[in-house]
Parts: structure tokens; sequence; C-alpha cells
């Protein structure tokens, strides 16, 4: 039987509904954000910015584990109000202890990006705790399928952020762009807890467990680390001036890569459910065109006009950062498959989630040994991209292709 990939790639883009059309927005907002931001501070203070925001979503990525986990267990469980309330104080009381430790460490992560204080680092302690609880909530509103009211907590976040972000970036610099970001999150948590507790069943009671969390936090953190980690080299290693230009290049490549996750995260329970079943192929094969295929095109959008793109969006400040532009473009674009391709290792719950991790660790290798220029970096960040690339989709295609015994059915 001949398999229409394109029809079936459609299929599930459609499936991610009113959440890839709130990330749209909210990728559209983030970048302005980033423009508005950037128009205010200069180069070198924009670079600091960059890597600390970048360093947010570092903290935040892996709660997207915490998210699947609390959709597993609304979908099994419900998402009353008893159910809520136990899964939120459990991982408030999981998040308090990784906040108190970033709040020490918040020297260290002053020196480590050349900070005139530690004020700016300790925002990413409460951060920690406000990400964490956002995760979950979206995740128990995606379980219990508010996925309208999912997407409009991405809807709220990107209002607030941007209407503060202007306020308090002109009085206050980098601390109140990083405290316009922290309410923003803040926001989409009161939104969503607050439809959360209308619902009037209690629920089951039973609290998420954290047991449930760990394999997916390794391969959304793994993946996160493979996409980012030469934003966090470059501002270490790169002069403020040339840091900023690396950070407004990788913000643009990068966005590219956002509607895709949202597709992903609709995508993967179709995985989960089709990994050991006869036609699966057709599965990955689908989510490889509803996930890669936008990422890709605006990778190519973002490659063919980079001077426009810089321009509109930060001004003449940047107009030498076009040929990063593309070259981090592209890596972002195809860095999209690696991300369907663990998920997929996932969805079978094999160690292959641990490819992006060793391909973050050559990254980092490359760029230790080259980083006398921007251009040398994101070349170091292409150089990884082949060989990880290569090796999970050699390790996944023969996994999705082998034989399928006909009578082997649902999963337990």
């Amino acid at each position: 039987m001949q398999i229409d990939h394109r029809r079936a790639g459609g299929a599930l883009l459609r499936a991610a509904g009113p959440i890839a059309v709130a990330v749209a927005v909210q990728s559209a907002g983030n970048l302005a954000f980033h423009a508005l931001v950037g128009r205010l501070l200069d180069p070198a203070a924009y670079g600091a910015l960059g890597a600390l925001l970048a360093a947010m979503v570092m903290l935040g990525i892996p709660l997207g584990a915490l998210q699947t986990a609390a959709s597993a267990h609304a979908a099994t469980h419900g998402a009353g109000r008893a159910t809520t309330a136990g899964t939120l104080r459990a991982v408030t009381l999981w998040s308090l202890p990784a906040g108190a430790v970033t709040l020490l460490g918040a020297p260290l992560l002053s020196d480590w990006f050349h900070l005139d204080g530690v004020a700016e680092a300790a925002q990413l302690a409460p951060y920690l705790v406000v990400a964490a609880l956002l995760a979950t909530a979206r995740g128990l509103l995606l379980g219990a399928r508010r996925i309208s009211a999912v997407a409009g907590t991405y809807l709220v976040a990107t209002a607030v952020r941007l209407i503060l972000g202007v306020g308090l970036a002109v009085p206050f610099g980098i601390a109140g762009a990083l405290v316009a970001t922290l309410l923003s999150e803040v926001a989409a948590l009161a939104a969503a807890v607050r439809v959360l507790l209308r619902d009037r069943e209690p629920g089951s009671g039973t609290t998420l467990r954290l047991g449930a969390v760990g394999g997916a936090a390794v391969a959304v953190t793994g993946l996160f680390l493979f996409s980012t980690v030469d934003l966090f080299l470059a501002r270490h290693h790169l002069a403020g001036a040339e840091s900023g230009s690396y950070v407004a290049a990788a913000t643009v490549a990068k966005t590219v890569l956002a509607l895709p996750a949202a597709v992903m995260a609709a995508v993967f329970p179709r995985m989960v459910a089709a990994h050991d079943r006869p036609g699966r192929i057709r599965t990955l094969l689908g989510a490889c065109a509803a996930v890669a295929g936008p990422a890709l095109l605006g990778a190519a959008v973002a490659a063919i006009v980079p001077a426009l793109v810089l321009t509109v969006l930060y001004g003449d400040g940047y107009a030498g950062a076009t040929t990063l532009v593309q070259v981090l473009s592209g890596v972002a674009g195809f860095t999209s498959l690696v991300t369907v391709l663990t998920n997929a290792a996932l969805a079978r719950r094999s160690w292959m989630t641990l490819i992006p991790w060793a391909g973050a660790v050559l990254e980092v290798a490359l760029i230790q040994l080259w980083h006398g220029s921007a251009a040398q970096i994101a070349a170091c960040s292409a150089a990884a991209l082949l060989p990880t690339l290569l090796l999970i989709a050699v390790a996944e295609g023969r996994a999705w292709t082998r034989r399928t015994p006909v009578l082997q059915g649902v999963r337990a």
C-alpha cells in the first residue's frame, strides 16, 4: 500500500490545533520582545540578557518532561480539584530545593556571564519554581483535554511579557527585562490554575510521582543542551558586542523550533501508541513531515533574507550577523529532525535518547577548541549536528522499520 506522507504529516499538524497557533503567536512575541529590548540596550548588555534568558529557558526545558507526565496522569486519573491541588503541592516541594541551589549558585553564574552583580542571576531561582508549576498545570489541562485553555496560557504570557518588558527595561535595564519574563510566567500560571480549579469534580486525588518524569527529562534536557549550548559558550568566549551579534542570530534561528515543539507535543502520544504496531513507519514519517516541515520552511526564509530579518527586528546594529543567521538557521531546521527521532526513541523507551547528549558533548568539545570568532562557533555547531543526526536516523530508522508480528496488539 502506498503511503501519502504529506497527508499523514498534515493530519498530525492539524492535531496540534490551538496550541500550535498560540505558540506561533508566542514565537512572534518572543522575537518582538528581543527586538524591542535589543534596541533599548547596547549590544554588550543585550548579549548578557540573551544568555540569561537562554538560561531561564534551559531551566524550564527539562520541565517539559514534567508537563508530559502530568498530562498522562490527568488522562488516567482525572484533573479534579483534589488531583490538581495534590499534584501542584508535590511539584512545589520538588522544585523548591532546586530553586535554592540555583540561588546559591547565582554568584558563579554571574561570573560566568560577566555580569555586574548577582541580582540578575538570582532571578533564575524563582523562575525555576514558577516554570515547574506552570508546566504541571499545562500538563494537567492537556490530560483533561482543555486544549484551548493551554493555548490561552501562552497568549497571556506573551501579552504580559511584551507590555512589561518595555516598561521595565527602560528604567531597570537587564533586571527589568528579566522581571517581565518572570511575571509573564506567573500570569500564565494563574490563568491555568483558575481553569483547573473550576472543575468541581474531586478527581481521584492521586498525585504525580517523581519517577514518572525521569526518562522524559533525560530526552528533553539532552535535546535542549544540544540545540542551545553554543549560545552559552558564545557568551563566555566572545567579546561583548560580538556575543550580542551571536545572540541576535541565534534567537532568530532557534525561533523556528518553537512551532515544531508545539506540534511535537501533539504528535508524541501517537508515536507512543504506534511504535510497537505494524505500519508504525507511517506515523514516524508523518511526524517528521509535521514537525520538521515548518522548521525547515522557517529556516529557509531566515536564510534567504537574513539582512531583512535582522534589520526589521534589531535595526542596523546587527547587520554583520547575516552569515550567522544563515548558518544557525540551517542548523536549527535540521535539529528539528533530531527532535522527532529522539522522541521516537523515547516512545519506545530506548537508550537512544542519550544520543543528543553525546552530540552536545561533541559540540562543547569542538567549541572549546575553536572559538576565536562567532563564525567558528557557528561552524562547530553545524559540525556537531551532522554525526548526531546521522547516528539517530540510522538507529531509529532500523527500529521503526523492523518487522512486527501481526498478533502483537495494544500495549499493556
